[in-house]
């Protein structure tokens, strides 16, 4: 299991998010003070949806789907790829807020999973007990193992994913992109990686494309780093007090231009108008 965390504060909102890959579940842990989440505006990652489900809790918070009314946490759904790492104009929608919102995010493989999938199967329905090991999840993402279990016990999923010990080059090369994630700034090339590990850039260049089959990069951890800097920065353009400036300098941006470049590129209206729609002026 390979864990990273960031906190990241804008005037009185926030987000603190551990990230957790491992090859049988990618785990994205968060809390979020005053910040907004809509899936319209989620920058997808490159490619066609992929054969995984994703069991997404929302612990604590409002959940408020494109169509029908907004219900109060908890809750929690099997979403497909389409409806939260690839989501497109057919895809069906959903907005999470609050004063604090906690969600707690698997991804699985299609076939680890019993329950179905899609936000039109509707809410699982998790024993208290399942809802109590989430609880201690997100106080300690070490025992992540426990709540894989219990999903397995509420017949979520068919119970063979497990945590594994991951081999000393995995830990290695996830010692050096770690900090990219705790700061969400700037890049890093296989020549620089290659200098910090002390390794020739062939076998760097090979352990990276290892890293990202085996842990579901999918076009590779710098894509998935720009994914995920960009769906930070969409977060914190909800805050009440931020600006878009200041979202820019709180993701690594050099100014909001660039960011309105990666915005554009990523096929998101530009940071102002995205702003604007998550406050809902």
């Amino acid at each position: 299991m390979l864990t990273a965390t960031s906190a990241i504060r804008i005037g009185n909102a926030g987000v603190h998010s551990t990230i957790v890959f491992d090859r049988a579940v990618r785990a994205t842990i968060v809390r979020r003070d005053k910040l907004a989440f809509d899936t319209r505006y989620s920058p997808p990652a490159a490619g066609k949806p992929e054969k995984v489900g994703h069991v997404y809790l929302i612990v604590t918070g409002r959940y408020a789907p494109a169509v029908g009314e907004a219900v109060a946490g908890p809750v929690a759904f099997v979403l497909g790829d389409d409806e939260i790492e690839r989501v497109s104009a057919k895809s069906r929608t959903f907005r999470t807020d609050g004063q604090t919102i906690d969600v707690l995010h698997l991804r699985f493989e299609q076939h680890e999973l019993a329950a179905p999938i899609g936000l039109a199967a509707g809410p699982l329905r998790l024993t208290p007990a399942c809802w109590d090991v989430a609880h201690r999840v997100l106080a300690a993402p070490e025992t992540l193992g426990d709540f894989l279990d219990a999903l397995a016990r509420d017949g979520v999923t068919h119970g063979t994913a497990k945590i594994h010990e991951e081999p000393e080059r995995y830990r290695r090369f996830w010692d050096a992109l770690r900090p990219l994630y705790e700061t969400y700034g700037g890049t890093v090339s296989l020549k620089q990686l290659a200098a910090a590990l002390d390794m020739s850039m062939r076998q760097v260049g090979r352990d990276a494309k290892d890293l990202a089959k085996t842990f579901g990069f999918g076009e590779g951890y710098r894509d998935a780093l720009l994914i995920l800097r960009l769906r930070m920065a969409v977060l914190l353009l909800s805050g009440p007090d931020s600006s878009v400036a200041d979202v820019a300098s709180a993701v690594g941006y050099g100014s909001p231009i660039a960011m309105a470049r990666a915005f554009r590129d990523a096929r998101l209206p530009a940071p102002s108008a995205v702003q604007a729609a998550l406050r809902g002026e």
